[in-house]
């Protein structure tokens, strides 16, 4: 699979970012944004440490970032997870990546535990038929040590060889991801500039040099669209 270009989906739209860091953004999710003629209003936590009050949220993603969802010493932890709460309250759509993601399953009443650390180009295999176009098997990228629980009433979506959950879908509007579909080149670089002492020599840890090296499989932005897309459809 080659070509990730599709068909337009739904009304043009504003959508939410909840941005942790300055390097890690929405990369190619940018991209379908673009392509369908969305709006993205970007609430940038490393500038303003408050989440604001959002009266006309019409779907709300939630960007990876270093710190934990268990942190207590960053007021705006709590107040996120408020917002992705009244989100869901209001049957809105909600994407979660990393960090996102994590917040997302604790806002359902999930844990966020310490697990094996997965930084790099790591396989991960479907274990639903729920969404057909998750393959069986894909080769995604990873950037964590911490992972969630799978919420009540949830489904689990993906696992790899060391996070039994690396993605869920919760009713038809919420969908979380541990991993990173949305990487380019530019993106993969910028977490290694800036958090590139989180690589060690743990079982599923590559170097960066391999990171590097690795070709990023066009299929991951294919899936990514196809994600995003079906969230907007069921807005």
């Amino acid at each position: 699979m080659t070509d990730c270009k599709i068909d337009k989906v739904g009304d043009d739209m504003n959508i939410d970012v909840v941005q942790h860091v300055p390097f890690e953004g929405l990369a190619s999710i940018e991209e379908w944004g673009n392509d369908n003629g969305h709006t993205f209003r970007m609430h940038k936590l490393y500038e303003n440490p408050s989440i604001p009050r959002i009266d006309d949220l019409e779907f709300l993603i939630l960007l990876g970032g270093p710190m934990s969802a268990n942190d207590q010493d960053q007021q705006w932890i709590d107040e996120e997870r408020r917002l992705i709460s009244k989100t869901i309250s209001e049957n809105k759509p909600v994407f979660g990546v990393c960090l996102g993601a994590q917040q997302i399953a604790k806002a359902l009443g999930a844990a966020v535990i310490q697990g094996d650390k997965e930084v790099g180009w790591l396989p991960i295999r479907s274990v639903s038929s729920r969404l057909p176009f998750i393959p069986e098997e894909l080769t995604v990228f990873h950037w964590h040590g911490e992972q969630f629980g799978l919420p009540d009433r949830a489904e689990r979506l993906v696992s790899s060889a060391a996070c039994q959950n690396q993605g869920f879908i919760y009713s038809e509007k919420v969908i979380g991801l541990q991993f990173h579909l949305e990487m380019t080149p530019k993106s993969v670089q910028g977490l290694l500039t800036h958090d590139g002492d989180y690589i060690d020599h743990s079982q599923f840890v590559q170097s960066a040099e391999e990171i590097t090296d690795f070709g990023i499989p066009e299929q991951n932005k294919t899936v990514l669209f196809r994600l995003l897309d079906y969230l907007v459809k069921n807005k």
